[in-house]
């Protein structure tokens, strides 16, 4: 990655211990605030400060969980960059993921408190587990990590207990990059790149709100439980916050249609926003065979996006879908 970041940053690191005047050329740079290290801070060819590693759940120094990359690549990287490809950017961003995912599984920020969690389901008491788990997130535990965890997936299907899940990752989550399924998830992959905008500008919204649910392989929210009432309560959900540009990121599968019915695939979400209305919505794909001229001409009329799905380099099914907000 060194060669990707290089088409932009000169890279300086700073020993507070071994440099000369290196404590007070950090406290300098840090304009005397302390906190973790390692930090970072972004300049311009003038010295003058442009970003820095502190977000808003503190320093992302050295960025392993979700959202504190996210905060890396979008805040620091995407404001700063001028020669760097988006290409370069996507690249980086899969190696910091990919790397970040085994320093995460190693140091887990919770661990001790995520232990119990485990502990307490492993003993059949869910009701425990939840409230422990509350706790896990309070010490660092990333609660966009809930609905795709594999030790969670025994509290996951249990549809009183995923009401409260529902509450805890909608209460704490921060990154706008989520995954709705876990590895043993049956289903074709597809990720979907959106934006969450004004309906009337076409404006942005950062840090919106957004869930994200949809029915499985067989086309059920739930074993037993279609349309008739399965969405109020859907296995397969996530929760995401829009970055500074409104962006956001969904890797799941595609949902199958309903047993015995002419309704088109769909994925459902909700939005809340400062300003906006609260917004329910889905959206449909492009290459389905149910998906009738009549619904494709009603579509932009009813605010229903229609997501067209393409291979990107790593032979995954991307579409871009933007979703349309109307104000109070």
């Amino acid at each position: 990655m060194q060669s990707r970041f290089a088409k932009d940053y000169v890279v300086v690191m700073i020993d507070q211990d071994r440099m000369t005047e290196g404590k007070e050329t950090a406290s300098q740079l840090r304009k005397g605030k302390r906190g973790g290290i390692p930090w970072m801070v972004i300049l311009d060819e003038d010295g003058h400060e442009r970003v820095t590693s502190d977000g808003p759940k503190g320093n992302v120094g050295c960025p392993a969980q979700p959202h504190e990359i996210d905060y890396f690549l979008s805040k620091m990287v995407d404001s700063t960059r001028k020669h760097m490809s988006d290409e370069d950017r996507t690249v980086i961003g899969r190696e910091m993921r990919s790397h970040g995912a085994k320093l995460v599984r190693r140091n887990v920020p919770g661990r001790r408190e995520f232990s119990a969690v485990v502990k307490d389901l492993k003993m059949g008491r869910f009701q425990a587990a939840v409230k422990q788990l509350a706790t896990a997130i309070e010490a660092g535990y990333a609660p966009e990590s809930i609905p795709t965890d594999p030790a969670l997936r025994a509290l996951r299907e249990d549809p009183a207990r995923r009401l409260e899940l529902f509450e805890l990752v909608k209460k704490n989550v921060a990154t706008h990059q989520v995954q709705v399924v876990d590895r043993l998830e049956a289903g074709r992959r597809i990720r979907l790149d959106g934006r969450i905008v004004d309906m009337e500008t076409g404006k942005p919204i950062s840090g919106a709100l957004m869930q994200v649910f949809h029915t499985d392989a067989t086309g059920e929210y739930r074993p037993g439980m279609d349309a008739g009432g399965g969405a109020g309560n859907p296995r397969l959900w996530a929760y995401l916050r829009t970055d500074n540009d409104g962006k956001f990121t969904v890797d799941t599968i595609m949902p199958e249609r309903y047993q015995n019915s002419s309704v088109p695939r769909h994925v459902h979400y909700r939005v809340w926003a400062e300003g906006y209305a609260d917004f329910a919505s889905e959206c449909f794909f492009d290459a389905d065979p149910l998906l009738s001229d009549k619904t494709r001409k009603a579509a932009p009329g009813r605010n229903f996006p229609i997501v067209r799905l393409k291979k990107d380099s790593e032979a995954r099914a991307v579409g871009a879908l933007t979703v349309r907000v109307p104000k109070k």
